[in-house]
């Protein structure tokens, strides 16, 4: 009995040795996990997941944010912000009494990546003198642009209404169709891409352990989607860039061709409104990151060319000239401040930063007064 004792101790030694350095591991798992969930390292999924606490479905708009809510958003390497909404759930004061302008698009209006007081309907609040009502939010597109008039902008007596548009609006505006016309009620249980929005990730993906491995592994994790695959560094401007800007626009798809139906009709129901309500409609070109860079982009974005960006504005203009709906081109002053070196996105994303807002007002407000839209009793 002694030999076999002694034979076998060899082996229960490895194993308790083996047991204890697994339980170390899982111990020193356990106390990282607890820690990142404290304090969380920037990431897509930490942003994403501050972001999806503040939304609700929305039977007619498909998503919004909850009213009444405050949350500090962080997650991203360039900026963090503060969203607070009010009882409309829309990110904006109070909305008592009446409003002199109502502003209406997604993120870029709605101020993604800078504080509520930085984003252009506020910063157009404090430059023109006007009450501006910020009807901006990131999942909004141009079909329910029309639902937010009716909703906010009509009951608020807003007599001038400013449609930001961007291009990625095309191919949301045929989601939005296909959702609005399928009978159901709760977007976020719809969405084939966002099924999942709102509710926690699957394993280990739910781990802020293995969220912050797979970032490490793969770096654009700490990035937002369609943030820039390439990198552009001549020594003075550096940014990321991508081809987002073209798929969404590419005129050889169906879904960008249905989006320009849907835009139009859109536009022109928006035009029916503001004539019956006694308002003015102003639709604002929003351009793209790489479209305002190209000037140095084009030496390296050499598989695609700009004239289908400038086939997108085209359009747009050229439709709102022939219905008489007064039309504001960011694109130039926006290139010549790009030309001239000056950064108007945040050099990862794809959106304003504090700058670009800034110039934006300044632009809008300036082509108002020239018009005389901002002295319309």
């Amino acid at each position: 009995m002694s030999s076999d004792t002694t034979q076998y101790s060899p082996f229960r030694f490895v194993i308790s040795r083996v047991m204890f350095i697994i339980f170390g591991i899982l111990l020193a798992f356990a106390f990282l996990e607890i820690a990142l969930r404290i304090i969380p390292v920037p990431s897509r999924f930490t942003l994403t997941q501050k972001l999806e606490e503040l939304w609700e479905p929305d039977p007619e708009l498909l998503l919004g944010l909850k009213p009444n809510q405050k949350s500090h958003i962080s997650g991203h390497p360039e900026f963090s912000f503060t969203v607070q909404t009010n009882d409309d759930g829309l990110r904006d004061e109070p909305f008592e009494g009446t409003f002199d302008i109502a502003a209406i698009g997604d993120s870029f209006t709605f101020g993604f990546g800078v504080e509520m007081d930085e984003s252009w309907p506020s910063r157009l609040e404090v430059i023109s003198g006007k009450r501006v009502a910020n009807l901006g939010w990131a999942g909004w597109n141009s079909h329910v642009y029309p639902i937010t008039i009716r909703r906010y902008a009509i009951p608020l007596q807003t007599n001038l209404w400013i449609w930001a548009f961007f291009g990625n609006d095309l191919p949301e505006s045929v989601d939005a169709e296909s959702f609005l016309s399928s009978g159901e009620t709760n977007y976020l249980e719809w969405a084939p891409e966002g099924a999942a929005a709102g509710n926690e990730l699957p394993f280990p993906w739910s781990l802020r352990t293995f969220q912050l491995l797979a970032a490490l592994i793969n770096t654009e994790l700490f990035l937002l989607p369609d943030s820039g695959d390439g990198v552009y560094d001549d020594g003075e401007m550096k940014m990321r860039y991508g081809l987002y800007a073209w798929e969404t626009t590419d005129p050889a798809k169906q879904e960008v061709v249905r989006g320009w139906e849907l835009t139009k009709d859109a536009l022109l129901e928006a035009l029916d409104l503001s004539a019956e309500h006694d308002a003015s409609l102003v639709v604002v070109f929003i351009p793209n990151r790489e479209h305002v860079y190209w000037p140095y982009l084009k030496s390296v974005m050499t598989d695609v060319g700009v004239a289908q960006l400038d086939d997108v504005e085209r359009q747009l203009k050229d439709f709102c000239v022939e219905h008489g709906i007064y039309y504001i081109n960011l694109l130039p002053p926006f290139q010549e401040k790009a030309v001239e070196g000056e950064m108007l996105y945040y050099p990862n994303d794809g959106h304003w930063n504090v700058a670009g807002h800034d110039f934006a007002a300044t632009i809008i407000s300036n082509y108002l007064n020239s018009v005389g839209l901002l002295h319309a009793e």
